[in-house]
């Protein structure tokens, strides 16, 4: 071999040595980046854990009451207190003591961003009334509960996720608070959640925030997703750490989640439960709804943040006889959807093919529009601490590796936005005239789809939707069939989810 020959193979491999460089470099550069085990402030979660159970013997607690609580209903939860073994006071206590050994230990689920430092007086309360009164007032009555740290709480900071406002406390609780409160519910904390209901940059993972950190799905912990953006009020759920959680609803943020950490999800009919005081995504758009281990719990915990009255004689045969429409798309699992349709017609239901065109309507896309304008309105309403999103960008940017571990481009994108709403406007009005003829034309009592792909029309229309677990797919990931009903029809829709839940029954456990 020649010296000429030499140098020419010596420059070519060196050539291709820096070019699969570069290829890597920009890989890394431009690719999403994966989760990690982050997790801020679990000291001070501990700290006011540890304050409350100070006087309780936690090993006889745990051996004697935990089975009281694990994987129980709402209903086998009050029967239990009714019987005398459990208290709410330690019923409280055993969620606590999950919260503090499963969710805040080295890497735990991170699900919980702050406790409500008066749960252990206000379940003894509970006890007390029961005494006095000898019967609970409802059915989420002295149950321990947990808010999406969106939702306004007086006595517990409210972030959303951002470190700018771990440290707010708004004034007033919001509106389905005070509901819960006055229906007896012991609000047990607060869940993580992706940063401003995920609308802070166009990388950063499901279930992360500045404020706390990442949350893990505990079925695979940094390779499922927690999915977005109620992803610690689904976990909690999952990990019989509270038997209840409320989350919020732009587009599939309640729906996700559930499917992805086999949960029931219901997001209701728009404006049945108050937005006022939870901060907005898109606040024409934004609905708050339960999510809890089963459809009843689900309904309990509606019920308890409405006072609507909910019949709880559900009917296993509610599918009986109904028309349901199955949405699917191209990319969606065609095995799973053979089984769900198979599993609906054995129910007695008839299904029919419908299509939802996926470009017809946005929800997402539209956020940048009036987000500047809604965080502003919510931040005078409130008092936040920074009144103006640009004095949130400004702040962000002073420490950006925690504060914005992830960037701030969307925020950035609001920021330079137009502030108007006839975008929105219209996306709502098409998903409603859409859905409307659909369930007409079709004849439908509900349509039904795989996890979150088809929940854009029944959010921005404000239908109520239902997520009830489905097993998990072929690469083992943890799936969710969601209901959607038309508007006012939630008693119904709860009543379709149960008769499939109830024969179906492919919750996972941990």
């Amino acid at each position: 071999m020649s010296k000429k020959l030499k140098i020419t193979i010596r420059l070519v491999l060196l050539f291709f040595i820096l070019a699969v460089g570069a290829v890597i470099l920009y890989i890394k550069k431009t690719a999403p980046p994966g989760e990690e085990w982050i997790a801020y402030n679990n000291d001070k979660v501990i700290e006011a854990i540890d304050r409350q159970l100070q006087a309780i013997d936690t090993d006889s607690l745990i051996r004697e009451k935990e089975q009281y609580v694990v994987g129980k209903s709402i209903e086998e939860i009050q029967k239990a207190v009714k019987e005398g073994q459990i208290t709410y006071e330690e019923l409280t206590a055993v969620c606590l003591y999950r919260i503090k050994t499963l969710d805040q230990k080295e890497k735990g689920y991170n699900s919980v961003i702050s406790i409500n430092e008066h749960a252990m007086e206000e379940a003894v309360k509970r006890d007390s009334g029961i005494r006095e009164t000898g019967k609970e007032t409802s059915g989420i009555y002295g149950i321990p509960v947990m808010l999406k740290d969106n939702i306004n709480t007086s006595d517990m900071p409210t972030s959303a996720g951002a470190e700018a406002f771990s440290a707010f406390c708004p004034s007033e609780d919001a509106e389905l608070v005070r509901k819960l409160k006055e229906n007896g519910a012991v609000i047990l904390g607060k869940n993580n959640l992706s940063e401003f209901a995920n609308y802070v940059s166009s990388v950063m993972p499901s279930g992360y925030s500045g404020n706390k950190g990442q949350t893990v799905n505990p079925f695979g912990p940094l390779k499922i997703s927690p999915s977005g953006s109620s992803s610690g009020s689904a976990v909690a759920v999952t990990a019989d750490l509270v038997p209840v959680s409320v989350g919020t609803e732009t587009d599939g943020s309640i729906v996700a989640p559930s499917s992805a950490n086999s949960v029931v999800g219901f997001k209701p009919t728009r404006d049945s439960i108050s937005g006022e005081g939870i901060l907005p995504l898109i606040r024409k758009i934004d609905t708050a709804g339960p999510i809890a281990k089963s459809v009843k719990d689900a309904a309990i915990a509606y019920e308890g943040a409405t006072g609507a009255q909910i019949s709880q004689d559900f009917d296993k045969d509610a599918l009986s006889g109904k028309t349901i429409g199955i949405v699917s798309y191209e990319y969606n699992d065609a095995g799973m959807l053979s089984e769900l349709k198979k599993k609906l017609q054995e129910l007695g239901a008839d299904t029919v093919d419908v299509e939802l065109d996926a470009g017809k309507v946005t929800v997402f896309n539209l956020i940048h529009l009036t987000f500047r304008k809604d965080y502003e309105d919510y931040a005078a309403e409130y008092g936040l601490p920074m009144k103006t999103l640009k004095d949130l960008l400004r702040y962000n940017e002073e420490e950006p590796k925690r504060r914005i571990k992830y960037g701030q481009d969307w925020l950035e994108e609001a920021e330079n936005a137009p502030g108007t709403d006839d975008e929105i406007s219209k996306s709502i009005q098409t998903a409603d005239q859409v859905l409307d003829t659909l369930f007409r034309e079709k004849n439908l009592d509900g349509i039904a789809f795989l996890n979150s792909t088809a929940s854009t029309y029944p959010a921005a229309a404000g239908y109520p939707e239902l997520t009830v677990p489905f097993g998990t797919n072929k690469n083992n990931v943890p799936q969710g069939i969601t209901f959607a009903a038309r508007p006012g029809e939630d008693e119904k829709l709860l009543n379709l989810g149960y008769s499939f839940e109830s024969h179906v029954n492919e919750r996972l456990t941990l």
